[in-house]
């Protein structure tokens, strides 16, 4: 019988055993989930780096780091999955201070709970700051206000035709 168990832990208190590991190796830490599986729980973490150059050779030597981070073993127990990746092009937010810099860009969004009718939502994010942010609805018809709180989830929306445009910009 798998048994999740994080002894009196939190993602604040996986993000202090974490976070200096991904420091150590020049990178930032974008975000923590962990996952509770049928066989094997899943920790989940992602990193970015302030100029966003981080490659799968920066996601191999945290990750190997933090194979040798006893708390983790101790806490989650020794049978777990261990994934470290970038936050991606479509990248999820975990706190409301990684959105400053997507001002202007389209989100995702997933309330909580039903917020004016519904639980999801979409336009560009016009404000932001430290607890709430303002969308415009892609139709340009109103702008919506949400509590960070309030936001099961966050998630970039990236223009792929723009950005395909960009990368074939060169040939």
């Amino acid at each position: 019988m798998p048994h999740f168990y994080a002894k009196n832990m939190n993602k604040y208190d996986f993000k202090k055993i974490i976070e200096p590991v991904i420091n150590r190796n020049n990178c930032l830490l974008w975000g923590i989930e962990i996952l509770r599986g049928k066989k094997k729980n899943t920790l989940r973490v992602f990193i970015d780096s302030k100029n966003n150059n981080v490659d799968i050779n920066d996601c191999e030597m945290i990750s190997r780091d933090l194979n040798y981070e006893p708390q983790i073993d101790t806490n989650l127990g020794e049978d777990y999955v261990l994934e470290v990746s970038t936050p991606g092009i479509d990248r999820k937010f975990f706190e409301i201070t990684q959105l400053k810099d997507y001002v202007g860009h389209e989100l995702d969004i997933k309330t909580k709970s039903i917020h004016e009718g519904r639980r999801k939502f979409f336009g560009k994010l016009i404000e932001c700051d430290d607890s709430n942010i303002s969308i415009l609805k892609s139709d340009n018809s109103e702008e919506i206000i949400f509590k960070f709180s309030d936001i099961d989830l966050c998630r970039l929306k990236p223009d792929y035709n723009n950005l395909l445009k960009e990368y074939s910009y060169g040939e």
